[in-house]
C-alpha cells in the first residue's frame, strides 16, 4: 500500500466548488421557480440537474473522510469530525432561526420555528430524533452522520484489514434495500439511498494508494457504479414525482452525469489529472461547505425583489450574497474558531 504525504488534491477542490454552485443554481434557477413563482431564466432544461451535486459531495466526502482517518485514534477522527462539522452549521442554524422566527415566516409543509426545533437541530441530530430540519439543506448531513459512525467504527476496530470484504457487505445489502421502505435503524446508518457514491468515493481513494490488488478495486467499483445507477434512477422517478411532472429529469442525462463523476475520479486516481496550477483553488474548496448551507438565503432576493429588479441584476446579487456569506463564515469562524474549539476538545477529552 502505497502511503500518500498529507496533501490537498486540488482537482477535488475545483470539484466541489463546482457542485456546490450546481446546487445553488438548481435552487436559484429552477426550484424555487417551480415551488415559489421565482423568476424564469430559461437555463432550467440545464440547472435542473444540479441536484446532482449533491452526488459528487457523498464521493469527495468517501474519498476525504476515509483518507483523514486512517489510522487515526476515535478520539481524533470524532473530534476533527465535530470541529469540521459544527462551527458553520450552528451559523446557518442560528440564520435560519432568526431569519423565520423574527421574521415570522412560516415555510408551506414545515413544522411552526420554535425554540425547541432550534435546539434540536442544534444538535444536527434532529432527523435521528425524528424531528425536522430547521434549514432545507440539512438533510445531506444526515447522510452525513451516518457515514462518519461507519467510519468511526473502522478507526475503533481497527477493521482496516477487512476493509473491501466490509464494502462489498455494504453495496449488497445497498442492492437489496427497497428504497421505498420507511426508515429505520439500518437506513440511517448505513444510508442505501447515498451509500454508493460513498463508496465509490473510497474505493477511489484505495485506489490511489494501491491498497489492494487492482482488479479486486474496480470490481467493486463497477458493482458500486451499477447500484449507483440504479439508485439515482430511482431518485429521478421520485424527483419526477415530487414536482408532478413525468419526464421532467430525463433519466439518460443522470446516467451520463454519473458516469462523467466516475470517469473524473478515475483519472484523479490513476494522477491522470495536474491541477497543481490551480492551487488558488483550494480555497473554493474551502469556501463550499459553508456555501452550501448558506445558499438558501439568497432566495429571499427573488422573493423580495423579483418583479422589481432586472432577474440577472438578482442573480448576480443573490449568488454574490451568498459567496460573500460563506466566505465571512470560513474567515471569522471556521478559519478562526476552528482551530481553538479543536485544541480546546483535545485538552478537555485528556482530562475524561
Amino acid at each position: 500500500m502505497q502511503k500518500i504525504e498529507k496533501t490537498r488534491f486540488y482537482e477535488l477542490d475545483v470539484m466541489r466548488f463546482l457542485a456546490a454552485l450546481a446546487v445553488l443554481f438548481y435552487h436559484y434557477t429552477f426550484a424555487s421557480n417551480r415551488m415559489m413563482g421565482t423568476p424564469f431564466f430559461g437555463i432550467e432544461k440545464i440547472s435542473r440537474y444540479g441536484y446532482l451535486g449533491v452526488d459528487v459531495f457523498f464521493m469527495i466526502s468517501g474519498y476525504v473522510v476515509l483518507m483523514s482517518s486512517m489510522h487515526k485514534t476515535p478520539k481524533y477522527f470524532v473530534i476533527s469530525r465535530i470541529t469540521r462539522l459544527y462551527p458553520a452549521y450552528w451559523i446557518c442554524c442560528l440564520f435560519t432561526f432568526v431569519f423565520l422566527y423574527f421574521g415570522n415566516i412560516h415555510l408551506q409543509g414545515s413544522a411552526p420555528t420554535t425554540f425547541k426545533l432550534l435546539a434540536v437541530n442544534l444538535t444536527m441530530f434532529q432527523e435521528f430524533l425524528g424531528k425536522e430540519n430547521l434549514n432545507g439543506v440539512f438533510w445531506t448531513l444526515t447522510y452525513e452522520l451516518g457515514f462518519y459512525f461507519i467510519i468511526l467504527a473502522f478507526v475503533a476496530l481497527k477493521l482496516w484489514r477487512s476493509l473491501l470484504m466490509i464494502i462489498l457487505l455494504w453495496l449488497l445489502y445497498t442492492l437489496s434495500i427497497n428504497l421505498d421502505a420507511a426508515k429505520n435503524a439500518f437506513s440511517f446508518f448505513l444510508i442505501p439511498k447515498y451509500s454508493c457514491c460513498f463508496i465509490a468515493g473510497m474505493l477511489f481513494y484505495l485506489w490511489k494508494i494501491n491498497y489492494a490488488e487492482k482488479w479486486k478495486l474496480i470490481a467493486l467499483l463497477i458493482l458500486c457504479f451499477t447500484i449507483n445507477i440504479k439508485n439515482d434512477v430511482w431518485i429521478t422517478a421520485d424527483m419526477n414525482n415530487f414536482y408532478q411532472a413525468k419526464n421532467l429529469f430525463n433519466t439518460y442525462i443522470v446516467i451520463a452525469c454519473v458516469c462523467c463523476f466516475y470517469l473524473f475520479f478515475s483519472l484523479s486516481a490513476t494522477n491522470k489529472l495536474n491541477f497543481n496550477f490551480l492551487r488558488r483553488s483550494a480555497h473554493l474548496g474551502k469556501l463550499t461547505y459553508p456555501l452550501y448551507l448558506v445558499h438558501g438565503f439568497g432566495v429571499g432576493f427573488f422573493l423580495l425583489w423579483g418583479n422589481l429588479v432586472n432577474k440577472y441584476v438578482i442573480l448576480v446579487m443573490a449568488t454574490s450574497f451568498s459567496l460573500l456569506l460563506s466566505f465571512l463564515i470560513y474567515k471569522f469562524v471556521e478559519e478562526k474558531f476552528r482551530l481553538g474549539f479543536k485544541r480546546a476538545l483535545l485538552r478537555l477529552s485528556d482530562k475524561i
